[in-house]
């Protein structure tokens, strides 16, 4: 299997990302197929809420987030998470140059067989420029040890890009998954008190279930999550 004992690093925007597009995905390799994980989430996840950014005034919001990091990290099982601290859907304010350092430093520190990282079409701000940073710090060099990049959809970000955009989210790599790895999802999610929301909002776990039986369905599964496969490099 082509995941066993591999090394995999997950590029997150924000607290919760690690979680909505491949959770479920995580859980079972990790429990079934001996990978080592390493999460970076780049944001800070919550300042937007206000009309300015002001750390000051989400100080004990920002503590508490923090700590359903950790808690969501147990859930899934997860090794080692690195939260860092861009500004929340102000990552256009930051120079590209200044995240791609991160997670140039994160790949050399980490040595990842494979990353998993946001869909670059997401509506979302900060998820267009995580994939970019991924692409720009993983360019297949003669020394790149990098072997695989997939993306991977985020509920609420991804499927609401608009129907005209060219850059939806067009899977081509499913990853079965059971009830014991959908509920870790599902708990975890449920972890992050201003994240989770309830049905029919795509973060529920309802909507969670319903998203990963129609990527089942799609394969002829019970239960699955989608990705695309945007390099592969076999050696």
């Amino acid at each position: 299997m082509m995941f066993t004992y591999k090394r995999i690093m997950v590029v997150a925007a924000h607290p919760d990302d690690e979680l909505l597009g491949l959770g479920a995905t995580m859980h079972k390799l990790i429990e079934e197929q001996g990978v080592q994980t390493r999460v970076i989430i780049l944001g800070e996840g919550i300042t937007s809420r206000s009309d300015t950014r002001d750390m000051g005034l989400w100080k004990e919001a920002l503590e508490k987030h923090h700590r359903n990091v950790e808690m969501a990290r147990q859930l899934i099982g997860y090794h080692s998470v690195q939260a860092y601290n861009f500004s929340d859907n102000r990552f256009d304010s930051h120079a590209l140059l200044d995240i791609v350092k991160v997670v140039e430093h994160e790949k050399e520190q980490f040595c990842p067989d494979f990353i998993f990282t946001h869909h670059g079409g997401d509506l979302n701000i900060d998820h267009q420029m995580t994939f970019q940073a991924v692409m720009t710090a993983t360019r297949p060099m003669e020394d790149e040890q990098v072997k695989a990049i997939f993306t991977f959809e985020t509920p609420s970000a991804s499927e609401w890009q608009a129907s005209c955009d060219p850059r939806h989210f067009m899977p081509n790599f499913y990853m079965e998954i059971s009830e014991a790895d959908l509920k870790a999802k599902c708990d975890a999610m449920a972890a992050y008190e201003f994240e989770s929301r309830a049905f029919p909002h795509p973060r529920s776990a309802e909507a969670l279930r319903i998203l990963a039986q129609c990527r089942g369905y799609t394969v002829g599964k019970q239960l699955a999550e989608a990705f695309q496969l945007v390099r592969i490099i076999e050696c």
